[in-house]
């Protein structure tokens, strides 16, 4: 019996840091490259040191629309933040998306698609939209909300960092 409890222990203790280190990808930001609705290109390796918050949505998406919507109206939650939205949608769907919420007027949020790559959504594991991935000024993954929400929740996690 403490033999076994004793190997049981020692797999664990082995586990955990093989584990930690497949996680700590995660933490930081996926390697993105999205086609903006300018029809420039933007990447990860782009982003200015700061606070990040990393939205992957589908602009025909009634939860998506809502959240961007809500956003908006709180834009002082992610005044001092790189917003980047991306989508695997068409820039046929992305460009009415953008105008309707009039996402040019805001300099801080890049809004692209990244085709039919899906790095993003593979990175995250992505199942539902929208997905909101929070990163602290030093890059670290803070939170993460997938699918629909409480809005007023996020804003308020976003006003932290």
């Amino acid at each position: 019996m403490n033999k076994r409890i004793i190997n049981l222990f020692f797999v664990l203790f082995l586990a955990v840091p093989a584990f930690s280190q497949t996680t700590a990808n995660l933490k930081k930001i996926a390697p993105f490259n999205i086609k903006l609705t300018n029809g420039q290109q933007y990447t990860s390796a782009q982003l200015s040191p700061g606070p990040v918050v990393l939205i992957y949505f589908s602009p025909d998406c009634d939860h998506c629309q809502a959240f961007t919507q809500d956003m908006i109206k709180n834009y002082s939650a992610i005044t001092n933040k790189q917003v980047i939205m991306v989508t695997f949608q068409a820039m046929d769907m992305l460009q009415p998306f953008a105008k309707k919420y009039k996402i040019a007027q805001y300099p801080n949020i890049k809004i692209g698609t990244e085709g039919l790559s899906y790095t993003v959504q593979k990175y995250y594991g992505i199942r539902s939209f929208p997905y909101i991935a929070i990163y602290d000024k030093q890059g670290n993954l803070v939170k993460t909300y997938e699918g629909e929400q409480p809005h007023a929740e996020i804003f308020k996690t976003l006003k932290k960092y």
